[in-house]
């Protein structure tokens, strides 16, 4: 434990002496194909994060999918242009929104920010943002500074090795990558006004970065416990900066906005219900409560029964004062509409038991085992059944 304490304290330090560096001129825009001068300070930051990027590529959360990773590679291509071969794509399956561009090229992207965005223009604008931060070479800024300072001198050896040893997992090990480069709100602003040219020069809908950032702040805002969980731990969030993004937007026109809502739903599709399911495994209900009553508010009718589903297991698994009850409506809800998971009837089945309806109980467990009879809890069911049906 306490090597991992260790590790930790190495990265938090490495982000306070980004944070707060004083910004030197800011470096010229890297070129397609360029690569650091050997023996450059440069060339330190791009070997630390190469380092890591060996651990990215063999790290089993990374998702597999071919027709997944052709479709976010040709929305990164999009929006990068003759950038695009230096650029590895890694989907990495962690239910927070984060993505990055690391400055040797390495770009990650969450499975929670994919299941939080709603259309092609949405994650266009978000990839244009890393992409600015990648192309103006932010995080060399930082690093020329931090270099300089007592922080760097016990740090560096950990970001260059100590990533070679997942710590606290490997949430904290991805994750933590992102977090070293925390921008100034200087860097910040370049790289909306950059992200939303590159994006909408690309006929996107200039007003999908606002949409995606309100919707990420109603879910921070519903958080009761006001941590800071989320999303892009190295970008500022606060309403001030929702406005700088608004503002931005309305300068920009595009004569036939793109979103590709379509394009994006059918890439994110097969995904949907395992990466409900680990948003759920965050265990933190109110904000998943958020995203979920946004899923249904706003998917198609033949996800929205899944996105029901989903906001009623939050309620259930939260059960604080009225959220039973409101699980148990939801659960009817979701198996009214279009392709409800079996789940459903299992759920729904387990609450009208604790109500005392056997007999609708019985016939929603029974429509359960109907639609996954290879279910692995099939016998414990069953148990149920026949308790349920023995009972006067």
């Amino acid at each position: 434990m306490r090597g991992l304490h260790q590790r930790f304290a190495g990265v938090a330090l490495v982000s306070i002496a980004l944070a707060g560096a004083a910004a030197a001129a800011p470096p010229p825009h890297i070129q397609p194909g360029e690569r650091p001068q050997a023996g450059s300070v440069e060339s330190e930051l791009w070997y630390g994060m190469g380092q890591a990027e060996k651990y990215i590529r063999n790290s089993p959360l990374v998702i597999r999918d071919p027709a997944l990773q052709r479709y976010v590679e040709g929305v990164v291509c999009k929006v990068t242009g003759d950038y695009c071969k230096d650029l590895r794509v890694y989907i990495v399956d962690i239910p927070v929104f984060n993505a990055s561009m690391a400055p040797n090229g390495t770009t990650m992207i969450f499975s929670g920010a994919l299941l939080r965005m709603r259309d092609e223009s949405e994650l266009a604008t978000i990839l244009g943002h890393e992409f600015a931060h990648y192309k103006a070479r932010h995080s060399l800024e930082s690093w020329q500074t931090a270099r300089k300072t007592t922080a760097f001198l016990s740090t560096f050896g950990v970001i260059t090795f100590g990533f070679g040893v997942p710590i606290a997992g490997e949430i904290a090990y991805l994750g933590g990558i992102g977090g070293l480069f925390k921008q100034s709100r200087d860097n910040e602003r370049e790289a909306d006004s950059i992200g939303f040219s590159t994006a909408t020069a690309q006929g996107y809908d200039p007003q999908a970065g606002v949409r995606v950032w309100e919707r990420i702040r109603r879910e921070e805002k519903a958080d009761r416990t006001h941590k800071d969980r989320s999303v892009f731990a190295s970008h500022p969030q606060s309403t001030e900066r929702i406005e700088d993004i608004r503002t931005a937007a309305a300068k920009i026109t595009v004569a036939e906005p793109q979103t590709h809502a379509d394009a994006y739903r059918a890439a994110m599709k097969p995904f949907m219900e395992r990466w409900m399911e680990s948003e759920l495994s965050r265990r933190t209900y109110d904000t998943s409560i958020q995203v979920f009553t946004e899923l249904k508010q706003d998917v198609t009718t033949d996800a929205s029964a899944l996105a029901t589903f989903y906001l009623a297991e939050a309620h259930r698994r939260r059960n604080k004062n009225d959220d039973m009850s409101k699980a148990g409506q939801l659960y009817s809800d979701a198996l009214a509409l279009p392709n409800p998971p079996a789940a459903a009837w299992r759920e729904q089945g387990m609450y009208l038991r604790t109500k005392g309806d056997n007999v609708g109980a019985a016939a929603a467990l029974r429509n359960y085992l109907q639609a996954a009879p290879n279910a692995s809890d099939t016998a414990l069911i069953r148990h149920y059944l026949t308790k349920l049906e023995s009972t006067p």
